[in-house]
């Protein structure tokens, strides 16, 4: 069955939950869970009150253990009894089962999962070896998409493994130009139909983020509504960074848009071009062949070794508040839920700054359905969990910690927000 809310992310077994002996250790877990989904793992029979370290690896090369305490009836709950040391942070708020994942050897960039992926959960104390378990996380076949089948639009559409009917969402990419591929499967696992979509920078597509006009993804919106996979009467929007921005301008103008889920992205319209350091002197958006009203870049405060989040800070500063409020998406004619995920560290642009610039406008928002998720440590980069997230901090900001709370804590109202669609 298909959950309709972020309930299906809470601790609990998907598949069927097995137990098992392995040596002297019995060992009590789900058969199977989805790649974003948290689960239960507890170990019995085991020496009362003592260290015992628990190690993970996967098939793909990945691995992180810890060291955890068994209770008075000599019993382990992976998921929830306290750290002593380890891999992952003593106190750390995220499930250890799949926090293992999280902090887990490897890069983020390197991690190639299979479609049906073993991880290998060991336990040993000092003493004496208690034997090890597996269990099987799915993913999506990356390669399981279809193609549009429509003459101006590029993108892959990613839909349930089930063949059930659901929401459509349509996946809007950043200035990398790519799209947006782990949204789209996460989605799709699901219950979605999740059109990933091109809008610049492929075959028969814009070559710059310049102008992009939003009778493209209005084009795009209602193909996947009529989608035969899609049975809801609007269809929801979900973009990351630069798509982010689009996502909520599109959800302002487009009917077929319902609820919109900006991660890391922008409340206000922005100067268009892939890099900051070569400014089109126009908007990243157009509407019926008229650029939309945007912030231009600072180029004053252009300098070498000014960051990415500095400059859009310049920019602002320098901007008139006139300007400012005409740039600013008019998130309250967003015809459905939208929600805001902002990253405090994001190191290439201050996108808590960004959004609540947006909320900000309005005298009070009591009345609208609009929830802003702020993490203090995390950056730029914040994904669907669970994997490896190493390297990330290096390139996008945050700390390894503050990315896996983040990972974590916000896919739920993701779900949640886009599940009002049913």
């Amino acid at each position: 069955m298909i959950m309709g809310t972020s309930a299906a992310l809470v601790i609990g077994g998907a598949g069927c939950v097995g137990e098992e002996t392995v040596d002297s250790g019995t060992f009590d877990h789900p058969d199977e869970v989805q790649a974003d989904e948290s689960f239960e793992l507890t170990i019995d029979n085991l020496p009362t009150e003592t260290p015992v370290e628990v190690t993970m690896e996967s098939q793909s090369g990945i691995e992180a253990s810890v060291t955890v305490e068994t209770d008075a009836d000599g019993r382990i709950d992976l998921a929830r009894s306290p750290i002593v040391d380890g891999d992952v942070p003593i106190g750390f708020d995220v499930p250890t089962t799949v926090a293992l994942i999280q902090f887990a050897s490897g890069s983020f960039w390197e991690y190639q999962p299979s479609e049906k992926e073993q991880l290998i959960y060991h336990v040993e104390t000092a003493d004496e070896d208690f034997g090890s378990v597996k269990l099987t996380r799915s993913h999506l076949d990356r390669e399981a998409y279809e193609e549009p089948d429509h003459e101006e639009l590029v993108g892959e559409v990613f839909t349930p493994r089930s063949g059930d009917e659901g929401p459509g969402v349509l996946v809007l990419h950043g200035s990398e130009g790519e799209p947006l591929f782990d949204h789209a499967i996460a989605l799709a696992q699901r219950g979605f139909t999740a059109f990933a979509l091109h809008y610049f920078g492929g075959p028969s597509l814009p070559e710059d983020l310049v102008e992009i006009p939003l009778e493209y993804v209005e084009t795009a919106a209602q193909w996947l509504l009529d989608h035969k996979r899609v049975s809801t009467d609007q269809i929801g929007a979900l973009g990351v960074s630069k798509g982010a921005e689009l996502g909520l301008l599109a959800g302002t103008w487009i009917d077929e848009i319902g609820p919109v889920v900006s991660i890391v992205g922008s409340g206000l319209v922005w100067e268009g071009g892939e890099t900051i350091d070569d400014p089109p002197g126009t908007s990243s958006w157009s509407i019926n062949g008229e650029p939309v009203p945007y912030v231009p870049y600072d180029t004053d405060a252009f300098e070498d070794g000014i960051s990415g989040r500095e400059l859009f800070a310049e920019s602002l500063e320098a901007a008139s508040t006139e300007m400012i409020e005409d740039a600013t998406i008019a998130l309250e004619e967003i015809d459905g839920d939208v929600l805001l995920v902002s990253a405090d560290d994001d190191w290439l642009w201050p996108t808590t700054r960004l959004h609540q610039i947006a909320i900000d406008q309005f005298e009070t928002t009591d009345d609208l359905p609009i929830e802003h998720l702020r993490y203090e440590n995390a950056g730029h980069g914040i994904f669907p969990p669970y994997r490896p997230l190493s390297g990330l901090e290096d390139e996008f900001g945050g700390s390894l910690v503050g990315n896996a709370r983040a990972a974590h804590d916000h896919w739920p109202s993701v779900l949640e927000t886009l599940w009002t669609l049913d």
